[in-house]
């Protein structure tokens, strides 16, 4: 291409250059026009009107009601929720101790599904003169945490429940699909014996 095609070139360019980008922003602001229209038309057609007072569009669809049954299986992370369930507020000197341990089972014994099965995993050794008593079955474990998993995908996640207010744990039992509750909220279903 000689340098005069090269000028004539420029100069027919220079000449629609105006018109072009004002054809190309048109183009480009129907465009995004056509997108967000269908986009609106679509989230329309994906929920429900909202009715009564002060009700905005509904940004989330509704929630789903689970099918799920009650969960029977209650894997309970032992000191987790001694410290933070049964001693909150409490004097935690020897907190470790078999007298807390007791007075934690005691008042799990009194949960109010008395068909649940219950577990309550302590991190370390069995202790001498710990025996499990009653419905509610205690254990030790090295890992507490790695008890409940464990037991977790032995048992299926539907159908157990765990109660801890450790955030990883609570994490990785989500993560495996079971429910998660807090010691506080499982201890209020557990009635105190006057």
């Amino acid at each position: 291409m000689g340098l005069a095609s090269r000028a004539k070139g420029r100069e027919q360019g220079r000449a629609r250059g105006p018109k072009g980008f004002w054809r190309g922003m048109v183009e480009a602001l129907a465009t995004i026009a056509l997108f967000m229209g269908g986009g609106l038309g679509v989230a329309a057609t994906l929920t429900e009107p909202a009715s009564g007072p002060n009700v905005g569009p509904a940004l989330y669809p509704p929630p789903v009601e689970s099918d799920r049954p009650a969960p029977r299986i209650f894997l309970v992370d032992g000191y987790n929720v001694l410290n933070v369930g049964l001693l909150a507020g409490r004097e935690r000197e020897g907190w470790w101790s078999s007298r807390f341990r007791t007075e934690l089972l005691g008042r799990i014994e009194a949960f109010e599904e008395s068909d649940a099965e219950i577990w309550v995993v302590f991190d370390g050794a069995t202790p001498h003169g710990d025996a499990p008593s009653g419905r509610v079955k205690s254990v030790f474990a090295p890992s507490a945490d790695d008890w409940l998993i464990r037991r977790l995908r032995e048992r299926g996640a539907e159908q157990v429940t765990v109660v801890t207010a450790d955030r990883k744990l609570a994490n990785r039992a989500r993560h495996r699909g079971a429910e998660v509750v807090a010691p506080a909220s499982f201890l209020a279903r557990c009635p105190e014996m006057g």
